[in-house]
């Protein structure tokens, strides 16, 4: 990150840093789902405000910067940790000329395939939306230090059968020791709010009975709330519908099925309880953009 002044992009128009964004400027990816890299020219942030599609990582580990998250500022030094959660709005980056650190993006389908419990997730999500910065100890630091430099290296040099395995595997350990870092610092926040509540509870109907409905009004009925309440209520909270959720749910479990499962696809069709492999077919199609055999042989070994 490099010193960069901020004020000329009130006003601009807003961009979406994603992994394509992040590809672009030259990180490294792997399949499109996340990106990896140590260095970040605040000049490519200080055009116009971006608009996160992904959670973003970034570990200090040396100088010192101020970032513009949505309408606060944040001062970061040598250990502090930062979670950018979709729908932030990053303003810009200041800096001083010795800043290093280290970042992780990961786009939201592949984290919801690498932790298919959101409902465990969900209060570190919101957690860091209001508290994305946290110093860290000496000792969490510098194990995400090794969980990046491992995963890196990984996605650099493997070239072996089972890349995408190990990948995952790196991955799905540093987010949990990310998980745990962000819930330890804010266990002691305010209660939450009743539609906070109610999202909480709707996301654990979901969690649980994915396979049974794929209805808003089947949830709504099991919080005895209207259909229309929920999903208002849902998307205050979330910023997502109550249907985007549901479907959220119901695609990533066939993604996993489809990925790492000997399961037909009509068997995968049955067990996500669709009437039938064209239906299923249908539905994966107009929510993925490709049909199941094509996604099946796009990850096949």
């Amino acid at each position: 990150m490099n010193g960069a002044d901020n004020n000329n992009n009130v006003g601009a128009q807003v961009k979406h840093l994603d992994v394509g964004f992040l590809q672009s400027v030259g990180k490294d990816s792997f399949e499109n789902e996340l990106c990896i890299f140590d260095t970040l020219d605040s000049r490519q942030l200080s055009n116009c405000p971006f608009k996160l599609e992904m959670p973003l990582f970034a570990l200090c580990t040396q100088g010192s910067a101020t970032v513009h998250i949505n309408v606060e500022h944040y001062e970061i030094k040598p250990n502090c940790l930062i979670a950018l959660v979709p729908y932030s709005t990053l303003h810009g980056i200041t800096s001083s000329d010795d800043v290093h650190a280290i970042f992780l993006g990961v786009s939201l389908d592949y984290g919801k395939e690498i932790l298919p419990d959101i409902h465990a997730l969900l209060p570190v999500m919101f957690g860091t939306r209001e508290n994305p910065v946290v110093e860290l100890s000496a000792d969490d630091s510098q194990s995400l230090q090794q969980f990046h430099a491992f995963l890196w290296q990984i996605i650099r040099t493997e070239k072996g059968s089972y890349k995408r395995e190990m990948v995952q595997n790196v991955l799905r350990a540093m987010l949990y020791k990310l998980m745990d870092i962000y819930g330890s610092s804010i266990r002691s926040l305010s209660k939450r709010s009743r539609n906070e509540d109610i999202f909480f509870e709707f996301m654990h109907l979901v969690e649980n009975d994915y396979r049974i409905s794929r209805t808003v009004q089947y949830y709504a009925e099991k919080l005895c709330i209207t259909p229309k309440h929920l999903t208002t209520v849902v998307k205050a909270v979330s910023r997502q519908t109550a249907g985007d959720w549901i479907t959220n749910y119901v695609v990533v479990a066939a993604k996993v099925l489809l990925r790492s499962s000997e399961k037909s696809i009509q068997e995968i069709a049955l067990e996500l309880n669709f009437p039938n492999q064209s239906f299923f077919g249908k539905y994966f199609k107009k929510h993925t953009g490709m049909s199941p055999q094509a996604y099946r042989k796009k990850y096949d070994r």
